[in-house]
């Protein structure tokens, strides 16, 4: 029997498994077809199983972005400015801009050959090409020939992190999801955060690491990336509906199947179409989220990119004590980002932890860019981190949250990343050459955005609920569904 015919013979289980989050607002489960303790057991180890194949591998692949896009900071104490020459005026903005063209064109169109062609395919791709790009920038003699190379990797890894998010949404139950993204996202920022002590370790392969170092980062880093292509098409599962998937039984990809078409209905496997893509834009839910994320996005990039130079120059740090102290407000960030997505989740809200998230950053920015101190404002850096952070993945989740449809859900996460990459742009353009070491400007700049998502996160709260309340009293239908409520 095929798994498409199991799945249309199997009507009494998908009666007997049924969603509380389908039909409730924020933590008010259905009593109707609560799933008795045997298939909840059933439900579990499915669940188990792939979070084990999908989650690790996509936080490794996606650690290796994340380094091979910010290790420039690394590379600009290991003697890059020197060597081509990045300290006249504003080239190092403009080396982390070129990044952000590439992959603000390409993030959507990447999203739509990812469900054709299929994740495992197109991720480890991606990752090939762009680890071969990333060895080539060790070998580079000029800043134009940087530049360069950095546009060809935004449009290389346009496609990854919002194919992963989509890829963890397609397999996950609404309230599921911030715990998986949290895990993914955060051990990829934690470990990205560690790259400094690596690269650290690889300048000493130079004969002078204070001057050559930097040409040992990229090479080293971009052929540990084209390994891990290697596991990513090994490993990487692909859409549930997939036949690919043989690492789940017949009678479990119904399982995975029926629990995801009782929450949202049968709109898996639904078509990316021109129609889709303008209403998705249109809708100004998704447009206030992305938002949000793109405050956070500045937060995040502003740390990963400057801290280094802040704490070298602005604080005065050996070389050594500046790639070391990069990594505890990662790791702090990590414990604190977890700890708010389990909340959330068991809670099910995102708006005031959205709101909070936002005042941390704040409180930490200004710390950093207000005190002179070193202590207080290299606690600031462990606030402003852990905020961030943990504003990332929950402003993402409330996103993807209050989308039932699969080929929505798949436009939404191309809007919101592509809305993050502009924060990456923003925080090049406002962290310019000219403010360093210190940068008051631009940490003055990333508090304002984030001061805008203290503003946002309220009024959305104030709009979904009400809008639960007439779903409720039957004077709405959201999101074309009677039973669908949003999350607030």
């Amino acid at each position: 029997m095929t798994v498409d015919s199991e799945y249309k013979d199997n009507a009494s289980f998908r009666e007997h498994i049924s969603t509380p989050e389908a039909v409730c607002d924020s933590g008010e489960s259905s009593q109707r077809g609560i799933p008795t303790e045997e298939e909840t057991r059933i439900e579990g180890r499915i669940v188990r199983k792939v979070d084990l194949r999908l989650i690790p591998i996509l936080a490794a692949v996606y650690t290796f972005a994340l380094i091979d896009r910010t290790n420039i900071g690394a590379a600009r104490i290991s003697g890059i400015d020197e060597a081509l020459n990045l300290d006249v005026g504003n080239r190092v903005s403009i080396l982390i801009l070129v990044f952000y063209v590439g992959y603000i064109i390409f993030e959507l169109p990447s999203n739509i050959i990812l469900k054709k062609v299929g994740p495992a395919k197109w991720l480890s791709l991606l990752a090939l090409a762009w680890g071969v790009i990333v060895i080539g920038m060790g070998y580079v003699k000029t800043w134009e020939a940087f530049a360069v190379l950095r546009v060809f990797l935004g449009v290389l890894e346009a496609g990854l992190y919002p194919g992963c998010i989509y890829l963890i949404s397609s397999w996950y139950k609404r309230y599921e999801v911030q715990k998986r993204i949290a895990v993914f996202f955060m051990t990829a920022s934690f470990l990205s955060s560690l790259s400094n002590i690596l690269a650290y370790g690889l300048i000493q392969i130079a004969d002078n690491p204070s001057t050559n170092g930097w040409k040992w980062i990229f090479v080293v880093q971009g052929a540990i990336t084209v390994g891990i292509a290697v596991v990513v098409y090994i490993v990487v599962v692909d859409f549930p509906d997939s036949k690919r998937n043989s690492f789940l039984t017949a009678e479990e990809k119904v399982i995975v199947r029926t629990r995801l078409d009782q929450e949202r209905g049968t709109s898996e496997g639904e078509k990316v179409t021109w129609k889709v893509i303008l209403d998705t834009a249109k809708d100004w839910q998704v447009w206030a989220c992305s938002v949000m994320y793109l405050s956070a996005s500045v937060g995040i990039y502003s740390f990963l990119i400057f801290l280094p130079v802040i704490l070298r120059a602005g604080l005065g740090f050996s070389l050594s004590l500046s790639f070391l102290l990069s990594a505890p407000p990662a790791a702090f960030s990590v414990v604190c980002a977890l700890i708010v997505s389990w909340f959330a989740d068991k809670y099910r809200v995102r708006g005031p932890f959205v709101f909070g998230e936002a005042l941390v950053t704040i409180a930490g920015l200004g710390m950093i860019g207000f005190i002179e101190q070193p202590v207080p404002r290299y606690i600031g850096a462990f606030l402003g981190q852990a905020g961030s952070n943990a504003l990332v993945i929950t402003s993402l989740a409330w996103g993807q949250n209050n989308v039932r449809s699969d080929a929505k859900r798949s436009v939404t996460t191309a809007i919101q990343v592509m809305m993050a990459s502009i924060g990456g742009i923003y925080s090049a353009l406002v962290f310019r050459q000219q403010d360093a070491p210190n940068y008051l400007p631009g940490i003055i700049a990333t508090g304002a955005v984030m001061l805008l998502t203290a503003v946002l996160a309220p009024l959305m709260c104030l709009f979904y609920r009400r809008a639960n309340v007439q779903a409720d009293a039957g004077t709405r239908v959201i999101e074309g569904n009677a039973n669908f409520r949003y999350t607030w």
